[in-house]
């Protein structure tokens, strides 16, 4: 037995898995028509026909308008599928066609034969599962006219997708790191200036996945789950992670721009991509409702203010995915309507990109390995610290303060005389280091060899002569050694 809770049922699935949407219903909303532009194909469901003769008309009526449903629609559909749920019987025809335009007609008397219809077992899975929802809600749901809440009911994979690879990221680290400090992260691929200047590019995709804490990740889900079922929603499921990994770019290389001495993780810089693709596409259909375009930006707002309240929150890089999610979106729309705003838009990505990378490999660089130790070594663990100098120094990141730092960390935590080897063993690599000869200095003249600390001063001094603290303890020195 068939029953109108089925009927709508099928609307609702055409709606949220198939990508049809609703363009026509009658007064009585016995007859829903649906559209999916991408495959050029309508859909007609009708709840009730008596006659085999009914159904012949009801094809006829849809034959009879295509000139019209061409014009309404704005391109010309290659098939036309009508499905009738009815629960009399009479004799069936055949009354499909397969010509220029393929038609095709299906009574439904039972849930077999919604089976039929079904294209995959993943959706045959889902419409068959026991649930206690009621043709009110279906119905619903399939007829909602609300511009988000229509985006908000489409399946999409891709947004689920990547929430999910979020997560299970964010979980691991949680139970493996136990820590999420700026240590941690930079070990696992979070994105930092130092070291992609240094080779290590595949921090600009990592990072995009990586998060600080759980109110960080949960602010970005919500988001993403937001903003990216809208988008794929409008441009579907591949357009929409080209569209986030391209914006997540985006903001990672304006980061870059700008950012020297912090680790910078989250999913933020391509979740305002989106966002700029939604504006993006506002501005392309020329629609502003005053509706949606409130209800985004309450939600934006939502998202700035709460960012302001969070631990190293990258605006730049924010900025950065919202330019990179306009542009790319406006490209591929412009590629296909415009080929000269399309080149023009390409050159302007060129510009910015060779602006970009300019900018990243003529900024000052800051060892951020340094950086972290001395942050570790602030907050008193010499522990981690001390990890990090090792790490610096396989990776052949090591300079002269590394060997300072490292000099300082084995003074405190073991002994003094290792450290001053630590030091002495650093200056044989920098020789030219003006902090090492000045901490062997000091060093020296606690030993009572001020001889030694004054060959190292006077280094250090004829090294930086401008720096304060050498010439101090130069003078300081001198007078001693004039003194004895």
């Amino acid at each position: 037995m068939i029953t109108e809770k089925y009927f709508w049922k099928c609307i609702y699935t055409w709606v949220k898995y198939l990508d049809y949407q609703v363009i026509h219903q009658n007064t009585d909303d016995s007859e829903i028509w649906l559209v999916n532009e991408k495959k050029s194909s309508i859909v007609v469901f009708k709840y009730g026909a008596n006659s085999a003769q009914e159904v012949r008309f009801d094809k006829s009526r849809i034959q009879d308008h295509k000139a019209d449903i061409t014009s309404f629609l704005g391109f010309t559909p290659n098939k036309y599928e009508l499905y009738i749920f009815t629960e009399k019987t009479f004799t069936d025809e055949n009354l499909d066609e397969y010509e220029d335009t393929k038609f095709r007609v299906k009574i439904i008397r039972d849930n077999k034969e919604i089976d039929k219809l079904l294209p995959n077992i993943a959706i045959k899975t889902v419409f068959n599962r026991q649930n206690k929802q009621t043709k009110t809600f279906y119905k619903n749901r399939a007829l909602n006219t609300n511009p988000v809440e229509k985006h908000m009911v489409k399946f999409s994979p891709v947004t689920y997708a990547l929430i999910a690879i979020n997560v299970i990221i964010w979980l691991l680290m949680f139970l493996i790191l136990n820590r999420f400090s700026d240590f941690k992260l930079l070990d696992v691929g979070g994105l930092v200036h130092f070291n992609v200047v240094h080779g290590e590019w595949y921090r600009l995709i990592t990072s995009i996945f990586l998060h600080f804490n759980f109110e960080h990740i949960l602010m970005n889900m919500l988001s993403l789950f937001i903003f990216g079922k809208i988008v794929e929603s409008i441009v579907g499921h591949w357009r929409m992670l080209a569209i986030y990994i391209i914006s997540g770019l985006f903001g990672n290389f304006a980061s870059l721009s700008f950012n020297t001495d912090t680790v910078s993780v989250g999913a933020s810089g391509a979740i305002f991509g989106l966002i700029g693709a939604i504006f993006a596409f506002m501005y392309i259909s020329q629609r502003f409702d005053r509706k949606v375009i409130g209800q985004l930006l309450i939600v934006l707002v939502i998202l700035i203010g709460l960012s302001l309240f969070m631990h190293n929150v990258n605006i730049v890089a924010h900025i950065g995915g919202f330019v990179g999610g306009v542009l790319i979106t406006l490209i591929g729309y412009y590629f296909k309507e415009n080929r000269t705003r399309f080149w023009i838009l390409l050159i302007i990505i060129l510009i910015l990109f060779i602006a970009a990378q300019i900018r990243i490999f003529t900024i000052k660089e800051d060892n951020i390995y340094n950086t972290i130790i001395k942050n570790e070594m602030k907050d008193n663990n010499y522990k981690e610290a001390k990890e990090m100098v090792q790490q610096t120094i396989e990776k052949k990141y090591a300079d002269d303060e590394t060997y300072y730092l490292k000099g300082l960390i084995i003074a405190t935590i073991d002994s003094k005389a290792e450290g001053v080897a630590t030091w002495e063993r650093g200056l044989s690599y920098f020789p030219n280091s003006g902090i090492l000869n000045y901490e062997l200095a000091i060093a020296n003249r606690s030993l009572d060899d001020n001889e030694k600390a004054l060959k190292y001063i006077k280094k250090a001094l004829k090294i930086d002569p401008s720096n304060d603290d050498y010439v101090n303890l130069h003078k300081e020195l001198s007078d001693q050694d004039d003194e004895s």
